[in-house]
């Protein structure tokens, strides 16, 4: 069902482009006498018509649904690891994606609403927002084990993450393995909103901030080597699109995605 609104809603104006000149056509025809007034009529309607449709193809949407429920849902959807679909779950199972899977077309997006149904099969879900690319990106780890969800921030594929407590993005219960719940990520500037569901009950909404500055990650030349060098990274995350990321075993089914611009 929602596949089926989110395509009358992405092709609402063409819809109503064809309606109206199918009825102006109709009237054309039906109350203009001159055999040359109707040719000409018909010529500018379908005119208008064709720039009108035209037009709202190249617009940018403000909005792109993916059902996740078909085998070509997968099309705009980039990364590495297991990501298809179940027809048991009839939704996409991700898992041991070390970068993640994000999708292609929002790349230059930055505020914006994320929502989706999930279900966790093993251990927690990772929720990628503001991905630049797979190595540089804000993700929100929904642990089963530690209930919770820890922020992560990944830059030039360097890792630093924060605990649920210190985070106070401690849930009040953990989710269960058995149940289809629906997320809700809104990203405005760098405030992170976060809302789960349990059906129409919501169980969770909390903000989190992603921090500014530099992260410092230390290296060595080889692994006998004693001493490393700090190299300082910009955190750079005010743009970016959307994904998951489950490593190993850590695995998730996942539909209906949902993003909308703010």
């Amino acid at each position: 069902m929602k596949r089926v609104k989110y395509f009358f809603k992405s092709y609402k104006t063409d819809f109503i482009t064809a309606v109206f000149a199918a009825l102006t056509a109709a009237a054309t025809f039906r109350y203009a006498q001159d055999p040359r007034s109707k040719f000409w009529l018909s010529v500018i309607i379908l005119s208008t018509s064709l720039l009108v449709i035209i037009y709202t193809r190249f617009r940018e949407r403000d909005f792109v649904f993916s059902a996740l429920t078909w085998r070509s849902d997968k099309e705009s959807w980039l990364g590495y690891g297991l990501f298809e679909l179940s027809r048991a779950q009839t939704a996409y199972v991700i898992t041991n994606s070390e970068p993640g899977i994000i999708y292609g077309k929002c790349l230059a997006w930055s505020d914006y609403l994320f929502e989706f149904d999930f279900k966790i099969a093993n251990v927690c879900l990772g929720i990628i927002v503001r991905a630049v690319n797979l190595a540089n990106y804000v993700m929100l780890q929904i642990n089963t084990d530690t209930n919770g969800i820890r922020p992560h921030i990944r830059v030039a594929g360097g890792w630093k993450w924060w605990e649920a407590k210190e985070s106070k993005l401690e849930l009040e219960s953990p989710l269960s393995l058995d149940q289809w719940y629906k997320c809700q990520v809104v990203c405005d500037k760098n405030i992170i909103t976060i809302r789960l569901f349990d059906g129409s009950k919501m169980l969770f909404d909390r903000i989190w901030e992603i921090p500014q500055g530099m992260l410092v990650f230390s290296f060595k030349k080889n692994a006998e080597d004693k001493q490393s060098v700090d190299i300082p990274f910009p955190i750079t995350l005010e743009y970016g699109s959307v994904g998951f990321r489950n490593a190993g075993a850590e695995k998730v089914f996942v539909k209906n995605v949902l993003i909308q611009k703010l």
